[in-house]
């Protein structure tokens, strides 16, 4: 084809796309790309039909998606990947796309496959940590490395085959580490596990095979009431049970074990649990279920008790409730009793519970005047056999959170008051059934939107960042509320508020308490629409610069450049900077809840096997425990734009320091909302935005004189540690560039 014939071929192309005929625009992109002469591979970045055909086939995919044709989206996809195999862009958006419709490994492969080019394409990055989370989420990490709760179970495992219960199904396996324990006991006659997940039974069959097992265990992937295998067990282990106990399905799946995998004289470990319930008084757990920023409340007019998450009291959250309690944020408001006990050697107690004939009645007793009652916190002691047990009690070291269930408003109580209760677990789920809560109208929104509303500091700082001006046009107002776009409306400082549409029910009933008419709101579904704006348009922008995880909002930096467009010469950005600043730290904790450390699992091999599922960068940090190794500095600059940046800078240790116990950046940012005012941190203690923190991995101190054999941890330690911080599609990535010791 010549160059004039494919620039005709390319109008053709550019025409269907003017009347979004994805489909023919994308058979003329692949005539083009059949017809042409392969690019030379020094000018295939410089090519126009690449970003072309990229575009074609995203939006001819979005397409077929939006009409339900899932499988014709990978066909078209993996045609584009015949053509460009190697493009970032496309792999990237495969990827995603395999992520959105379950298929998290597949996706991850896309990842890696970027990064294998490009390591700094942090977008790929970015989309394989989260995937890395979806494949083994997090909470396994510290259940692995849980010395007390492993311990506990293979004394139980021992005494039990050792007692002649001998033939051993493992359900809900993971990486095998149980069947691992009973395969090591003398006198096991047979032994089978299996696990619904195929990333976990591909880790468990690996590590069976490591240990020179793989021939004395039947391993299948599938859930246990799905297994036709034939044959029943004296001895069913399984620990599968969240922080409710129940919310893994351990009900339904021990009545089947019962009816169809267990002998009749057959044990069952765990053999019964025994659930605890006590009242709380919690701002940080309350900030994320009702409003309680009286700021607002009283700027907006707004009644009482209106707003609830729409989580709310529908079940409950998983909290660590021991971590929230370290920073004196929690308050035992009642006694705690025991409000259910569940045998699980008892086919008839488990049907009785799981049917809901049987639930537990209980009374707790408030403790002082003066205490608010914002909910309900349940933990359980897990009995495994006659002499083990193990407890998630709050006060106790445990790798389960406890179950949080929430009021819908903040009850004062008086000393010596009752509460009466009712605690089931019908059809396999936890509730709990009172008349404690409001009856009051309330308008439901993403829990969120609640905890940013509920950030008075940083509602303060926005506003106050507003007052100044006045007689605009235009305002649009990108925040997870646009809460400082509707002030100006009311008080007549602007005349038309652009927004997302994402709190439509809010913003109408606040416009409606306020008199706001909403003709002078304008919803928009996505930023995309801002750009059909005429250019010079806006008076006002405010970004939302961080998301609630403690990333900043990528969407928001790579389209920047573009909304400024829109953006009238004399008209004003919230806010006008950003900082990156964070420490280094020493904390178990993080480390446990990162990656496998632990001897025994190393000496099985386990570690080696879920090594590439570690994540680097850990979001969402509430309180937990960790020690500053430095002092806490400014690690760069963050400019809003979607482009690389990269900066250096070195970070002196506060003391020498044995290279093993550096084990993390924790990382904050601190928000300009103009020049002339103080920058405004997101470490503070009610922050809607969490801290997070880049994981150092095992291997950054490999290859230095700590690492040699025979290297004393005195005569080793580092002083300084040489950082780079980069920065490019609106994702922040830290690492460790060099140590010096």
């Amino acid at each position: 084809m010549s160059s004039d014939e494919e620039i005709g071929e390319l109008k053709v192309v550019y025409d269907f796309i003017a009347q979004a005929k994805f489909k023919k625009a994308f058979a003329s992109a692949t005539k083009v790309l059949d017809q042409r002469s392969p690019p030379s591979p020094d000018a295939e970045e410089e090519d126009p039909l690449r970003e072309l055909f990229l575009f074609v086939v995203t939006k001819y995919a979005d397409q077929l998606e939006q009409e339900g044709k899932i499988e014709q989206v990978f066909e078209i996809i993996e045609q584009g990947l015949e053509y460009f195999p190697e493009h970032p862009e496309l792999l990237n958006e495969t990827g995603v796309r395999l992520q959105r419709y379950g298929r998290s490994l597949e996706a991850s492969i896309c990842f890696e496959r970027v990064l294998l080019q490009d390591s700094r394409y942090l977008k790929a990055y970015q989309n394989l940590q989260n995937t890395k989370c979806e494949l083994v989420e997090r909470w396994h990490f510290r259940m692995l490395n849980d010395v007390v709760r492993n311990a506990a179970f293979r004394a139980a495992i021992e005494r039990q085959i050792a007692g002649g219960y001998n033939e051993v199904l493992d359900i809900g396996t993971g990486t095998g580490l149980l069947s691992m324990y009973a395969l090591r006991c003398e006198g096991i006659r047979k032994a089978a596990a299996c696990d619904g997940s195929e990333i976990m039974v591909q880790i468990a069959r690996d590590v069976f095979g490591a240990n020179g097992l793989s021939d004395r265990i039947c391993l299948f992937q599938s859930f246990s009431q799905d297994l036709k295998i034939g044959e029943r067990f004296s001895l069913i282990i399984t620990e599968t049970l969240d922080s409710g106990a129940f919310g893994e399905g351990i009900l339904e799946t021990l009545i089947h074990a019962k009816k169809h995998l267990l002998l009749p004289e057959g044990k069952i470990i765990p053999a019964k649990v025994t659930l605890h319930a006590s009242g709380y008084q919690s701002r940080a757990l309350t900030a994320s279920n009702i409003l309680i920023n009286e700021a607002f409340i009283d700027d907006f007019a707004l009644p009482s008790n209106c707003l609830l998450s729409k989580e709310g009291t529908k079940c409950y959250d998983a909290e660590d409730v021991g971590r929230i309690q370290a920073n004196d944020d929690f308050e035992f408001v009642t006694d705690t009793v025991v409000s259910l006990e569940v045998d699980f050697n008892d086919l008839d107690s488990l049907m009785r519970y799981h049917d809901g004939t049987e639930a537990g009645e209980v009374e707790l007793t408030c403790l002082d005047d003066g205490l608010l009652l914002d909910g309900f916190v349940v933990w359980f002691d897990l009995q495994l056999d006659e002499t083990q047990a193990i407890s998630t009690d709050p006060t106790t070291s445990t790798c389960w959170n406890q179950a949080i269930f929430r009021l819908n408003q903040r009850l004062p109580v008086a000393k010596d008051q009752r509460l009466k209760l009712s605690m089931s677990c019908k059809d396999g789920a936890l509730s709990i059934a009172h008349n404690l809560n409001s009856v009051d109208n309330q308008i439901s929104v993403d829990e969120h939107v609640l905890e940013f509303l509920n950030d008075n500091e940083y509602y303060s700082s926005l506003i106050e960042a507003t007052e100044g001006l006045d007689d605009m046009e235009k305002v649009l107002d990108l925040s997870l509320f646009p809460y400082a776009g509707l002030k100006l409306l009311k008080e007549g400082k602007a005349r038309m508020l652009f927004c997302l549409d994402q709190t439509e029910d809010l913003i109408e009933f606040i416009a409606n308490q306020n008199d706001i008419p909403m003709g002078s709101i304008m919803l928009v579904n996505s930023l995309q629409e801002i750009f059909l704006l005429n250019d010079y348009t806006l008076d006002l922008i405010i970004l939302q610069p961080v998301d609630v995880f403690g990333q900043i909002n990528s969407e928001h930096f790579c389209l920047y450049q573009s909304l400024l467009a829109k953006l009238k010469p004399i008209g004003t950005v919230i806010p006008s900077s950003l900082e990156l600043h964070g420490s280094l730290i020493e904390s178990d904790w993080i480390v446990k809840c990162s990656r496998v450390e632990n001897p025994e699992l190393e000496q099985f091999q386990i570690d080696k096997y879920l090594a590439s599922l570690e994540t680097e960068n850990h979001l969402d940090l509430g309180p937990f425990s960790y020690r500053n190794l430095s002092n806490n500095v400014k690690l760069a600059d963050i400019p809003f734009d979607g482009k690389l940046h990269e900066t250096a800078l070195e970070m002196a240790l506060c003391e020498p320091t044995v290279p093993k116990r550096v084990h993390a950046i924790l990382y904050h940012y601190k928000i300009g909302f103009t020049p002339e005012r103080p920058m405004l941190g997101t470490d503070r203690v009610q922050s809607f935005a969490k801290r997070s923190a880049f994981i150092i991995p095992k291997s950054t101190f490999h290859g230095t004189s700590c690492d040699e054999p025979g290297a004393s941890e005195e005569a080793h330690q580092i002083e300084q540690l040489y950082i780079t911080v980069l920065q490019n599609h609106g994702v922040i990535k830290c690492d460790i560039a060099s140590v010096r010791e």
